[in-house]
């Protein structure tokens, strides 16, 4: 599918040996002024990762950036750093959270901002164990260690593998309650 997406460019594919010697897919166009260069590398082993650097608001970066969102619907998330975009599995991610007006998802590697709305998230990751803890935080319930009671009635979520904790509010509790249930 890949591939076939930028066929339409008219753009040819060559074969070379990668940084990693393995074969490395290269492209190149050039339209209007603009430059795009897109490089496949086969890594065994290692996820698959997407990384769009350079003019992103030219035609054809606006038509591959419309292609990873694309991908979202075949199980890929497409997460954001400055002006790279990163096609990432939802069960790598943490959590999601809404802070001024924009919405993040937290992995092991950081926080990255991600188009969709937390709401969205929520309902489409429902079934891959994501639930609603509060009004601006949705979790990766495979991420969780252990939930405590706090004196405000509220709950406290400790993460695994760091000593991050999340607030679960009254509101949310029971529905996450039946959630870790199920």
């Amino acid at each position: 599918m890949f591939f076939a997406t930028y066929r339409r460019f008219s753009t040819t594919y060559r074969e070379s040996g990668g940084k990693t010697g393995k074969p490395c897919y290269n492209a190149d166009r050039t339209h209007g002024g603009g430059h795009l260069k897109i490089t496949l590398e086969h890594i065994p082993g290692q996820e698959p990762e997407v990384i769009l650097r350079g003019d992103t608001e030219s035609r054809e970066a606006k038509a591959v950036l419309a292609t990873l969102n694309h991908a979202s619907s075949f199980g890929k998330l497409v997460l954001q750093e400055e002006d790279e975009s990163f096609l990432v599995d939802p069960g790598d991610i943490c959590y999601f959270e809404a802070s001024g007006g924009r919405t993040y998802a937290v992995t092991k590697d950081g926080r990255f901002e991600i188009r969709e709305k937390l709401y969205e998230l929520a309902a489409a990751l429902n079934s891959k164990g994501f639930i609603q803890i509060n009004k601006s935080t949705v979790v990766n319930i495979n991420f969780v260690r252990s939930i405590a009671a706090e004196f405000s009635g509220n709950y406290s979520a400790r993460m695994k593998d760091s000593d991050e904790t999340l607030t679960i509010s009254r509101k949310y509790f029971q529905t996450f309650k039946e959630f870790v249930r199920r």
